[in-house]
């Protein structure tokens, strides 16, 4: 079976290094892989996104149904939301701002709580994150793990680069357009974040064959609310 892995370009900029390096990654990847791999990168600049309404409903009501998003109508986050759940893996991609993800990442991110009360749809998915700052120094580590911390809620297993340096993910180092594509060791990293992701995702989609696995997870309203 192929692994399907998935990029969210979290750029507001159009022709984004963010997508760039996604994009090359995952080519590099096909080229190494072929038929083993089957990927997709979403631009959410793109798409039509609402802000959550944080109505404490979502997904999943006290009596245990499963509900959507009460947005989901309004725009298109469900699209990437059911492409997330279809995935083997995901990568995602983000400019640095300030030490921090983009603001497009923070909006989106909270949409993923659906997800999360629906008994954790994206447990066990392996992600992997690429940060690209303008400078070597300019807070892709920060942007990286705060990046981690919803994916860590939905139940998601967070992976760093490859063997070369086995750190926390990609740090690209780019200012204008396309300039990314300049910088030999955020485009290896990127690579690495990639095929990281891969493997992680064959070993869990491999193992829960074998095993007959499914998430045994489940979502609770009261859980952490008592002393």
């Amino acid at each position: 079976m192929s692994v399907r892995l998935l990029g969210i370009d979290f750029s507001p900029r159009e022709g984004s290094n963010s997508g760039l390096l996604l994009e090359a990654s995952f080519e590099r990847l096909a080229d190494a892989r072929g038929d083993e791999v089957v990927h997709e990168v979403i631009h959410l600049r793109d798409l039509h996104l609402e802000t959550c309404q944080y109505c404490d409903v979502c997904g999943k009501t006290k009596s245990g149904q499963f509900v959507p998003c009460i947005m989901a109508k309004k725009d298109d986050v469900q699209s990437v939301l059911d492409a997330m759940v279809a995935a083997d893996g995901l990568v995602i991609a983000t400019p640095v701002y300030f030490g921090l993800p983009s603001d497009l990442f923070s909006k989106f991110i909270m949409r993923t709580r659906v997800l999360r009360h629906q008994d954790f749809r994206l447990a066990n998915r392996p992600v992997g994150v690429m940060a690209i700052a303008a400078r070597r120094s300019g807070g892709a580590e920060t942007a990286i793990m705060s990046a981690w911390l919803p994916f860590i809620r939905n139940g998601c297993l967070v992976v760093g680069n490859g063997d070369g340096t086995c750190q926390f993910g990609a740090y690209g180092w780019a200012g204008g357009r396309g300039h990314i594509l300049s910088d030999e060791w955020g485009m290896e990293q990127g690579f690495q974040v990639a095929e990281r992701v891969f493997s992680i995702a064959r070993l869990v989609q491999a193992g829960s064959r074998a095993l007959d696995f499914s998430n045994p997870m489940t979502f609770s309203h009261t859980a952490g609310t008592r002393p």
